[in-house]
């Protein structure tokens, strides 16, 4: 019988080394700096197709600078991997709904992470009020179908893409409550990271 306590334990063993935290509008600069570091058939699973430099520079200043909500994987205050929760425009007599969008550095992959970061997305969603969370990626990304099947997705095939639907649950007090502690810890340790990057290397991490 296959020991699959094993994989798991190592999942939750890595993840232990990260740090998991909203992302607040000064951290658009190392966003985009993490975009830059995905590899190219990594960037073009993240965005359905070729993206320059450039059009990642826009991309991170949109997401930055309007409704979206972003969550950050940090390892040794490096950011490897992101979760982007974008609101849809609101359609009479449709639920609300929203976009989730995923981009983890090579080396990061396969590890748990976008499991972690979905479950984060989740609540940020459960506590807008959007009732229809869509995973949207390409029909060759295995990665992106097995996270949005474990996460009980109901499938459609959009042109050339395929759109995985999530129903999240009502907001209470209890989840709420966590989005709140969250967005004090996010912006406190955003500092404190902020205050380390300007320290000489010698100097950080002690």
């Amino acid at each position: 019988m296959a020991n699959h306590a094993a994989p798991v334990a190592r999942q939750e063993a890595e993840l232990a080394f990260g740090q998991i935290r909203k992302l607040v509008p000064s951290d658009r600069q190392i966003f985009l700096d993490h975009l830059l570091r995905l590899d190219p058939l990594s960037r073009f699973m993240r965005f359905g197709g070729v993206m320059a430099d450039s059009a990642l520079a826009r991309h991170a200043r949109r997401a930055m600078s309007g409704d979206a909500s972003l969550i950050g994987y940090f390892v040794d205050g490096e950011l490897r991997a992101v979760a982007e929760l974008h609101p849809l425009p609101r359609r009479e007599g449709k639920q609300a709904s929203a976009e989730a969008a995923f981009s983890v550095e090579r080396p990061w992959q396969g590890k748990g992470i976008g499991s972690s970061l979905m479950r984060q997305l989740v609540l940020i969603a459960q506590n807008r009020g959007i009732e229809d969370l869509q995973v949207v990626f390409l029909p060759n990304n295995g990665r992106m179908k097995r996270l949005a099947v474990n996460h009980a997705a109901d499938f459609s095939l959009d042109s050339e893409e395929v759109v995985g639907h999530m129903r999240t649950p009502p907001a209470t007090p209890f989840s709420r409550l966590r989005e709140l502690i969250g967005d004090v810890f996010a912006v406190f340790a955003s500092a404190a990271e902020i205050q380390e990057r300007m320290l000489p290397p010698p100097m950080r991490g002690n």
